[in-house]
């Protein structure tokens, strides 16, 4: 009778369910520390893709868009820092000043390409960076950014496709004369038939490569479009969402 009883406290049973969302943040990278609904939303596989994708795009577009602005307003002066003395020398010199004329032509248009590349460049790093933290903003955000940079692309080798096709007779040409002056060092038709395989070969990189981008771009938007990432991002689709009811 003398013994001493124990009294056990009680469980309390609603313990606050953020600690384990905690947790599970530190044992996973891939769940983010937030709740919906009570419970830890995962960071689906498809999101770490067109964030990373969107990021790396963003740097390297807006990278490659401002050398496409210097080389723009620049062309000319770079292609004389680089041209040899001598007869040679002078027909390079011919050439260049007939590419310039045909990059005369799309000079606006280049300037344009390049302000606009910059732009959405720096339009997909800021939505990636949104994506990757979920936030809601940034789901249409991107899809509206990769539709313009769809519409971007289409254009851009458009343009650079006729650039090609105006510069590729002027090329043959000169190659043919260079190769005269230099004394039948290599054959003028051998120097223009390096030169068609250089431009055959870029055509098929541009060309695959656009649509590389392409596939991303369509696959990126379609992605997004899911109802099953509304609970990531914390928001509901249109065709869910019902007026509330008044209390």
């Amino acid at each position: 009778m003398g013994e001493n009883i124990k009294i056990r406290e009680p469980t309390i049973m609603n313990e606050p369910s953020s600690e384990h969302a905690g947790d599970a943040s530190e044992a996973n990278p891939y769940v983010q520390a937030q709740l919906v609904h009570d419970v830890a939303v995962v960071r689906p596989t498809g999101i770490t893709v067109i964030a990373v994708v969107c990021i790396v795009a963003g740097i390297l577009g807006s990278l490659s868009s401002l050398g496409s602005l210097a080389n723009t307003l620049f062309s000319e002066r770079f292609a004389s820092m680089f041209t040899p003395s001598g007869p040679a020398g002078e027909i390079q010199g011919e050439m260049q000043r007939e590419m310039m004329a045909v990059l005369g032509k799309y000079y606006f248009v280049n300037l344009a390409l390049a302000v606009a590349g910059m732009a959405i460049g720096i339009a997909l790093f800021v939505g990636g960076i949104g994506v990757i933290q979920g936030k809601a903003w940034s789901r249409g955000w991107v899809r509206r950014t990769l539709l313009v940079a769809i519409f971007f692309e289409v254009v851009r080798v458009v343009v650079y496709s006729l650039t090609q096709f105006e510069m590729y007779p002027v090329t043959q040409e000169y190659m043919q004369k260079i190769a005269g002056e230099q004394n039948g060092a290599m054959g003028g038709e051998t120097m223009a038939w390096f030169s068609t395989i250089g431009v055959v070969i870029s055509m098929v990189f541009i060309v695959g490569w656009f649509l590389l981008k392409l596939f991303l771009m369509i696959w990126g938007r379609r992605y997004l479009a899911k109802e099953t990432l509304d609970s990531y991002f914390g928001t509901t689709s249109p065709s869910q969402s019902s007026p509330q009811s008044p209390s």
